[in-house]
């Protein structure tokens, strides 16, 4: 699995899409802004990107479900040659921590599904500014 992180319109897309030559490949492209995760066995082909980590977490705060949901695409990867799952979050742990509970939460477990995705992805960049800066 692979792991992209960076701020709010900072070419996190852009650089998927050319990286992973996504206009000459079959792929599913899962935005969590527009659309609720699925998982693998609906899957329709070998490359599946999630992007908008964070979009998905905020409807469903909870680490124990997405330490399950990233476990059970980890295993999908790993269950045939050539798959491939892309993970693409905005970074939203800088700045001034909110006042509300729930906003604090979401935070606080958004930032925690990150570290686990850094730690079960086999590579993690960090685009700033259209750059890539692989950590992974």
């Amino acid at each position: 699995m692979h792991f992209v992180v960076g701020g709010a319109f900072q070419g996190k897309r852009k650089w998927v899409v050319e990286h992973y030559q996504l206009t000459k490949i079959a792929h599913v492209w899962c935005s969590g802004y527009t659309q609720a995760a699925f998982l693998p066995s609906e899957a329709t082909a070998h490359t599946v990107i999630f992007e908008g980590v964070e979009a998905f977490i905020r409807r469903l705060p909870e680490r124990a479900y997405w330490e399950s949901f990233f476990q059970v695409w980890y295993e999908w990867e790993r269950g045939a040659e050539g798959r491939h799952v892309i993970w693409i979050g905005c970074d939203i742990t800088q700045g001034i921590v909110p006042m509300e509970k729930e906003e604090r939460q979401w935070r606080d477990v958004t930032g925690w599904c990150y570290q686990q995705l850094a730690k079960q992805c086999t590579r993690v960049d960090r685009i700033w500014c259209g750059l890539a800066e692989r950590m992974k």
